[in-house]
């Protein structure tokens, strides 16, 4: 049947409103009205490539200075509570690519955040609510909304219930609280994709929440348009509450009971207010009975026993709904296109600007492969289509003209190779003092600042004048290092460095105890770990050093070029420990003195836990001198380590010969490539076993051009 116009429901609007600092300057008005405030920040969202927590945690007290103004400027308009985007210290991408490093400073950014924003907002005695990325005291990650009060002290915190498939690394809450204040009633908070679910609301205009604040990064409904809009305005009406919305960049809004938007930014950085009335807005009825507060009626009114579906874990739906991506796959799939993904996407959009249409459309067709289901995947399907190629079927498209080249092809003297997305971590040692350049690694190893300096020179080619020095005298030191943890784990790196030793290093006896290593530690750290004549668990850690080795007779030092590796399957030595097993090529690759040399390392991670697929690769400038993958011939293993047979030499099994066996360097996939470590260690012990007995002089390696990157990098490419 068709209700007249008289069954309508009808709603009495009982609000005022205003915004900007205009505000600051009307009279007071009658009735229990307050002035509720919104920021809009602009992106402050700090790079994933930092990896030393001192930087990270500058980064962040820089972004709460700025964000500080806004408070003041809510507190100058005379409000009463000032509300945050969702990640307000801007740590969404950096938190997406170190999940090691987190939890470690997350708990610092906490207490600043409390601390300078809740100080800020008690100078006005306003309330305040922010939002971030949190640790609990379980260890679990945890995406947090907080209320302060005007005492800048934190009355209650809420946990986000709902979370995205990219999400599901955090853990979620269970409950939706709602916080009694004295003058702005019941307050409720919800966080992002919380407002995508009708019944996160409800739940808190159940508890008796009048205004809920959302802290968000996105919208209220999956939809393109103003479908979102019309969802926070629909949250509003069905729960008569206030929505107050506080979004990075554009779409913070105040909504009444009533559905219509109070206030609205329209400018990054814009403080947007409106003066409400608590209690009112929600007058409502039907033809036959009006309600002061419609919610009198409106929560008397439900069946919550016919609900009972909303709460079943595995609804019938579920059953004709398979699931379309897994958990893991989804994460790792987000963290990737939050950080080089969305690197690489405007890479790909600068090839389409300079007309290269032809590499942009293959660099476009990569990354929707990549990063499926995603923005990138969406939009980079319409980049094809402007560009004229065939966006339906991306994983027919060959990959990337420039990645089936070295990456330094593409940047001649390396000029500009930093700012490729494959690139995880580039020195070349030309900016700062030696200083600055320590700063630029998670750690270094200077003895009184006399190990490490900076020197004119590198190799040819290179872009700048300047390369590293690194000193061992035996008599004062061991040499020293640089290390780096990478601003993200990777299953499979390639370490490209530039390399010269000596000119008279066989005449003086300049062998090497330990040299240039990279691999990885669960958890990663900002410092190299022990662990030698230990074998490490399979989820602990991996190393792997690139090495000359001689001085026993067979070659004059440095010596040749050899992999020296722990692992969890590593074999012992005849004394009982393990000191590493050394893997080196059929015939010996002789370190050259007194030039520049490029190596390159790749290591391949097994790709599952199950699998011993892994392989080590070396290339020696430009050329393959040794590559080690399941089935190549290899010599006799012992606790020393093996060495390859000549191509096409059957192996003999009577002689302990095989075909390699493949690496299986991890039993978790959570153990990943995380650290380079440069590297030059010097000790009378090595000296004695290479029969070096006269005083030693200063052994001195030179070090320029490090490039640490996802694909193969190759020397560097003449100007």
């Amino acid at each position: 049947m068709k209700l007249g116009p008289l069954m309508a429901l009808v709603l009495l609007p009982s609000f005022l409103v205003t915004s900007g600092r205009a505000l600051a300057d009307a009279p007071p008005r009658p009735g229990r009205t307050v002035r509720v405030a919104v920021t809009q920040p602009r992106s402050r969202v700090i790079d994933y490539r930092l990896t030393r927590a001192e930087d990270v945690l500058r980064a962040v007290d820089k972004n709460l200075d700025e964000l500080a103004s806004l408070v003041h400027k809510a507190g100058e308009a005379r409000c009463d509570i000032v509300a945050f985007p969702e990640d307000t210290p801007g740590l969404i991408k950096w938190v997406s690519a170190r999940d090691d490093l987190g939890k470690e400073v997350l708990p610092h950014v906490e207490k600043s955040l409390l601390q300078r924003l809740g100080a800020a907002a008690a100078e006005h005695r306003m309330y305040l609510v922010c939002s971030s990325d949190t640790v609990d005291t379980a260890g679990n990650l945890r995406n947090t909304a907080f209320l302060l009060g005007r005492d800048g002290k934190e009355i209650g915190r809420y946990y986000k219930v709902n979370l995205t498939i990219s999400e599901q690394r955090r853990k979620r809450g269970d409950s939706f609280p709602v916080f009694q204040t004295p003058d702005l009633g019941g307050i409720g908070l919800l966080i992002c994709y919380d407002m995508v679910f009708p019944e996160a609301a409800r739940c808190l205009a159940l508890g008796g929440a009048d205004i809920i604040f959302h802290p968000t990064m996105g919208g209220a409904a999956i939809g393109d348009g103003d479908i979102s809009r019309a969802a926070f305005r629909t949250r509003a009406v069905e729960n008569f509450v206030y929505v107050a919305v506080s979004h990075r960049g554009g779409g913070s809004m105040i909504i009444a009971p009533t559905g219509a938007v109070l206030a609205e930014g329209k400018e990054p950085d814009e403080v947007v207010i409106a003066e409400i009335d608590v209690r009112g807005g929600r007058e409502g009825g039907d033809a036959f009975n009006q309600q002061r507060d419609m919610r009198a009626r409106l929560f008397r009114e439900r069946s919550p026993a016919a609900y009972g579906r909303l709460t079943e874990p595995e609804p019938p739906a579920l059953a004709r709904l398979p699931a379309e991506i897994s958990v893991e796959e989804a994460c790792r799939i987000a963290c990737g296109a939050l950080t080089v993904g969305e690197d690489r996407f405007k890479a790909a959009d600068g090839l389409a600007a300079a007309g290269k249409k032809t590499e942009a459309a293959t660099a476009f067709a990569a990354l929707r492969e990549e990063f499926p289901g995603t923005w990138i995947d969406r939009v980079g399907k319409d980049r094809l289509a402007a560009l004229g190629a065939d966006a339906s079927a991306p994983a027919e498209v060959p990959a990337p003209a420039v990645a089936a080249r070295d990456i330094a092809a593409a940047y001649p003297g390396d000029a500009g190779i930093a700012r490729d997305p494959r690139v995880l971590f580039h020195e070349d040692f030309e900016e700062g003092d030696i200083g600055a350049v320590k700063k630029r690694w998670s750690e270094a190893s200077d003895r009184e600042g006399k190990v490490l300096a900076l020197v004119e020179g590198g190799p040819a080619g290179t872009a700048g004048k300047r390369c590293l020095q690194a000193s061992a005298t035996v008599s004062e030191d061991t040499g020293g290092h640089l290390y780096v943890q990478l601003p993200r784990a990777v299953d499979e790196c390639f370490a490209r460095f530039h390399v010269r030793f000596a000119e008279d290093a066989d005449q003086r006896g300049d062998y090497i105890h330990h040299f240039v290593h990279m691999g990885g530690y669960r958890p990663a750290t900002l410092w190299p770990q022990g662990g030698a004549g230990t074998r490490p668990a399979g989820d602990e850690r991996f190393t792997v050093g690139i090495e000359p080795a001689g001085g026993d007779g067979r070659l004059p030092a440095p010596g040749e070029w050899n992999f020296y590796t722990y692992w969890h399957e590593m074999k012992i030595s005849a004394d009982g420990h393990y000191w590493g097993n050394g893997l080196r090529p059929a015939r010996p690759a002789l370190v050259p003195r007194g030039k520049w040399q490029c190596v390159e390392v790749r290591v391949k991670l097994n790709s599952a836990p199950e699998k011993s697929d892994g392989e080590l690769t070396l290339w020696l400038d430009g050329e393959l001198a040794l590559d080690i993958r399941p089935g190549v011939p290899r010599g006799r293993w012992t606790g020393m380590g093996f060495q390859l047979l000549d191509a096409g030499q059957k192996p003999d099994p009577a002689k302990d010969e095989a075909p390699f066996e493949g690496f299986h360097w991890r039993t978790n996939d959570d153990l990943k490539v995380n650290f380079f470590w440069l590297l030059h260690y010097v000790t009378e012990g090595a000296l004695r076993r290479n029969g070096v007995t006269k005083p030693h002089a200063p052994n001195r390696v030179w070090f320029d051009d490090i490039v640490i990157a996802t694909e193969h990098v190759g020397p560097i490419s003449r100007r």
